[in-house]
């Protein structure tokens, strides 16, 4: 058996051969259609997305997500998708991680989960630093965002705003104390959490007085 299965080892061949031409080609016509449609797409999510971080307050800034053809076939398919940005009118497009404060990604970021968080299964998301550089109608902006966000998603935000902190369905206060011992300081940090109408008193102490 072992004779006859040498002898017609040729024709095994190139009968796998013949067969992974076939999957190749199949594979590579799925991944073409997938990457246009993914091209489609991604122009729209482009324009979705820009309008999204402009509202805001990321004014003259453009998302781009770009998507290229590859020549080789992955398990992802033939495309390479890259995350762009251009936060200043004129400077160029650079990978988002290139181009954006750490403010700036996190807004990028919220109106990312703004579009699809109700498309994907990621429920808890952690904002820090959105508030960096802003206020008045801007802050209020970014707080009903980041409620239209927890709808379906967790999400824990670090601000120093009321207008986030309004939006708030619980509020976790950090303060700092100085006590004094025996001719000694020491600073300690305290964490209260608030809820109902403690938040709400919370805010009006964190709203500047004119």
């Amino acid at each position: 058996f072992e004779k006859e299965s040498l002898k017609n080892i040729d024709d095994n061949l190139s009968e796998l051969e013949e067969k992974m031409f076939i999957i190749n080609k199949d594979c590579f016509e799925i991944a073409n259609q997938l990457h246009a449609k993914r091209a489609e797409s991604a122009k729209k999510l482009s324009k979705d997305l820009t309008k999204a971080v402009r509202a805001l307050r990321m004014t003259g800034s453009t998302l781009k997500i770009s998507v290229t053809k590859t020549a080789d076939l992955s398990i992802s398919g033939c495309s390479l998708i890259s995350f762009m940005a251009e936060t200043n009118p004129g400077e160029g497009f650079y990978k988002v991680k290139d181009a954006a404060s750490g403010g700036e990604l996190s807004r990028i970021l919220l109106s990312i989960r703004q579009i699809l968080s109700s498309k994907d299964t990621i429920n808890i998301f952690l904002f820090d630093e959105i508030d960096t550089g802003i206020g008045g109608e801007t802050a209020l902006n970014i707080g009903e965002a980041l409620a239209n966000v927890s709808i379906n998603s967790q999400v824990i935000a670090i601000t120093h705003l009321p207008q986030i902190a309004k939006y708030s369905d619980r509020l976790i206060v950090v303060s700092k104390d100085i006590e004094h011992r025996n001719n000694q300081s020491r600073t300690y940090s305290k964490v209260k959490e608030l809820s109902g109408n403690q938040i709400k008193e919370e805010v009006i102490q964190m709203t500047p007085l004119n």
